[in-house]
């Protein structure tokens, strides 16, 4: 079953969360991430630990995600997606020592955007690289993850909108200086699964001999 990612949280408040055999997957652009338990689930919904510098440190102050046509040559756009590649590689060590339930989805997330950099850095260090075109593919690639940040239930409303905002912004450049078309940009949303655990079977006990 696909939900929307905003609607997932409804969705939890219907069924019966202590119930065993529900699983969940997310799906983010190129990411996916599979077997996640409801208790993830919830721990996510309420993560009072959650880190709301977070989204402006990879999106809102991050000008390569969402700045105007400026970048004409290649050497211009690496060292900014060398930087976010490096802060995106320092957040997912940190995280992994943190060993918190819901950073089992924010890690690969984040790791993402890191690989989507990697990607773009490549392309733009081969002779004559379209620089719109590979900066208009990060953009498309990065979109999905970027999103799911921002709709995070624990965000700062001032971050939120802020990002938000700019997020709009960024879908306007995309598709009128990048070479972006809007079928390309991927909602993240979440796959829900049900399986009924099997029951035990009760050892079989031999009459009594006589």
């Amino acid at each position: 079953m696909k939900i929307a990612l905003n609607e997932i949280w409804n969705f939890l408040k219907m069924v019966n969360t202590k119930e065993e055999g529900w699983s969940y997957s997310l799906c983010a652009g190129n990411v996916r991430i599979d077997s996640i338990t409801t208790e993830t689930m919830l721990a996510l919904k309420d993560d009072d630990s959650y880190d709301t510098e977070l989204l402006p440190s990879l999106f809102t102050f991050r000008e390569i995600l969402w700045q105007p046509d400026v970048f004409t040559e290649a050497s211009m756009s690496i060292p900014s997606l060398r930087i976010l590649q490096a802060f995106c590689d320092e957040a997912c060590t940190e995280m992994e020592e943190a060993k918190k339930p819901s950073n089992q989805i924010y890690i690969p997330l984040v790791r993402g955007i890191g690989n989507c950099c990697g990607k773009a850095m490549k392309a733009l260090e081969k002779e004559k690289a379209d620089v719109k075109k590979i900066l208009g593919d990060f953009r498309t690639c990065a979109f999905p993850i970027i999103k799911f940040f921002i709709y995070h239930p624990k965000n700062r409303i001032d971050y939120f909108q802020d990002a938000q905002n700019r997020l709009n912004y960024a879908v306007k450049i995309m598709l009128t200086q990048f070479y972006g078309r809007y079928t390309e940009l991927e909602d993240p949303y979440w796959k829900v699964s049900f399986s009924k655990p099997k029951q035990k079977k009760e050892p079989e006990t031999k009459p009594e001999e006589q």
